[in-house]
């Protein structure tokens, strides 16, 4: 059975202590709850773990996410549907446009 991991970095538009920044982790403590449902098998916090160089340089806070799915399907249903989807259509208001330098990788394990 082969696996999908995820890894994006991305920046806060404000400090983590800021009311708008706190509003992003609680949104995003409901979507990981609809991502426990949807085939995200897990998710590893990121305390600890240093920063790309890329990410730590700019304006904003940088934030980052890994997380293993059962499947690439799994993976896609989730992101375009429910509060994922809602949470990136208001991106904009917790976090900063991505450019094209911006970090991203996805790999398939088997």
């Amino acid at each position: 059975m082969a696996l999908v991991s995820i890894y994006t970095v991305g920046r806060l538009n404000h400090p983590y202590d800021h009311p708008t920044s706190r509003d992003f982790y609680q949104v995003g403590n409901e979507v990981y709850r609809q991502a426990t449902k949807s085939g995200l098998i897990e998710t590893f916090s990121p305390e600890g773990v240093p920063f790309p160089e890329e990410a730590v340089k700019g304006k904003g806070s940088p934030i980052l996410t890994l997380t293993v799915w059962r499947s690439l399907q799994s993976l896609y249903r989730f992101t375009y549907s429910g509060q994922h989807i809602q949470a990136l259509r208001d991106r904009s208001k917790w976090i900063r446009a991505i450019s094209r330098e911006t970090p991203f990788l996805c790999s398939l394990v088997d």
